[in-house]
């Protein structure tokens, strides 16, 4: 299965090489494709790794920021009601508190590295000017991802919590969270938010891979709506209504802005070629008048009867129709062999060889006596 995924994520890395470079070169092999996979893993894993013993050291005040959304919901007073609504139970539980929250900072900080690791690997074959435009989307997603993460952690953290803590009473229940289910809750609900806030660097990369336009995302815009709302509630740590709406609203918000940059960078592309564009439009209207009078866009067309199948019959003649008795028959020239036998063999062809008749066949002993008779004339 996992050999199937990545053949197809190394085909679809080698046309985004080709539409980048533009060159006609053959596909990479797989190993090779592979061998950067690798090579992108293991950045990733060491960046994350020294990010993670650097934000450990701060760990003290990464709890204490963590614990501030539930004296937002309203929870806890201040930060010693907070510690006190969070119990412990497992032995190493705080500090795998610790290490947990110490992850999800070391991503948010060196997320600029990681991202730029990340898209050398998916487009490849960058020219040297089209690498000077990394920077400013690198800058862009990450001012999305710390947007993102930002609004999980002041305003939806906090509503999720209170919503839950309301649900709880509303059915005679007490809300006991432990340290360990609290903090990995919060932190990856950080850390979904924030991800899911690239919606635009992913959209406008593939404008400009030209995988999408502005006349296709203006008419399935209502496609679009209901897979970011799918998205959203797979994504999503809580199957509540609320955090689904809370994160959908701003990826429909961020997908809008997206049409918006495709039509201009349209636009733009339109004023600097329009030969190009001239002859797409070119193609659209030929294609569009041609499939204006295609049998599958009539409702009267039935795909199992068609007027071929009448002309055929028509040409088509019963063996009574045909005439019984042959034509002509055409002389054929003389040849040699015809001339040798001195008559006409054009009329008739023996099909086989006359068979022998029982008096001219010999057996075995006959034909031997015959051979030594001549072998002793001759000798004589």
């Amino acid at each position: 299965m996992w050999s199937g995924i990545l053949q197809k994520v190394f085909k679809v890395r080698d046309k985004v090489a080709l539409n980048l470079s533009g060159n006609t070169d053959e596909e990479k092999p797989f190993l090779e494709h592979l061998e950067d996979l690798r090579t992108m893993i293991v950045r990733i894993v060491m960046t994350l790794v020294i990010s993670t013993i650097g934000t450990f050291i701060f760990y003290k005040e990464l709890f204490r920021a963590i614990q501030f959304p539930l004296i937002f919901a309203g929870l806890a007073k201040d930060e010693a009601g907070a510690s006190l609504l969070l119990q412990n139970i497992d032995v190493a539980g705080p500090f795998m508190m610790a290490i947990n929250v110490s992850l999800i900072s070391a991503v948010i900080i060196s997320f600029p590295v990681l991202l730029v690791f990340l898209l050398q690997f998916i487009l490849p074959g960058l020219k040297p000017n089209e690498k000077k435009l990394l920077f400013p989307g690198i800058a862009i997603g990450t001012g999305l991802f710390l947007a993102g993460a930002a609004f999980a952690y002041w305003v939806v953290l906090p509503k999720a919590l209170s919503f839950f803590d309301e649900f709880a009473k509303s059915v005679g229940s007490r809300q006991d969270w432990t340290l360990s289910n609290y903090v990995t809750f919060s932190t990856r609900f950080i850390l979904v938010f924030g991800i899911s806030f690239e919606l635009p660097v992913i959209v406008m990369a593939l404008v400009k891979l030209d995988f999408l336009n502005f006349k296709i995302m203006k008419s399935t815009w209502r496609h679009a709506l209901v897979g970011i709302t799918l998205f959203a509630a797979i994504i999503t740590p809580t199957p509540d209504v609320l955090t689904l709406m809370l994160m959908s609203g701003p990826l429909y918000f961020l997908y809008a802005i997206c049409v918006w940059l495709a039509y201009f960078m349209e636009k733009k592309d339109r004023a600097a070629y329009p030969e190009y564009y001239a002859q797409i439009e070119k193609d659209e209207k030929e294609l569009e008048q041609g499939g204006g009078t295609d049998d599958w866009d009539n409702e009267n067309y039935n795909p199992w009867s068609s007027t071929d199948d009448d002309e055929d019959k028509e040409d088509y003649q019963s063996p009574a129709a045909k005439p019984s008795a042959p034509p002509a028959e055409v002389e054929k020239p003389a040849t040699e062999y015809d001339e040798y036998q001195g008559e006409d063999q054009s009329s008739q062809v023996p099909d086989e060889e006359p068979a022998a008749s029982p008096s001219q066949e010999k057996t075995l002993e006959e034909l031997s006596r015959e051979d030594e008779k001549r072998s002793n004339g001759t000798q004589d």
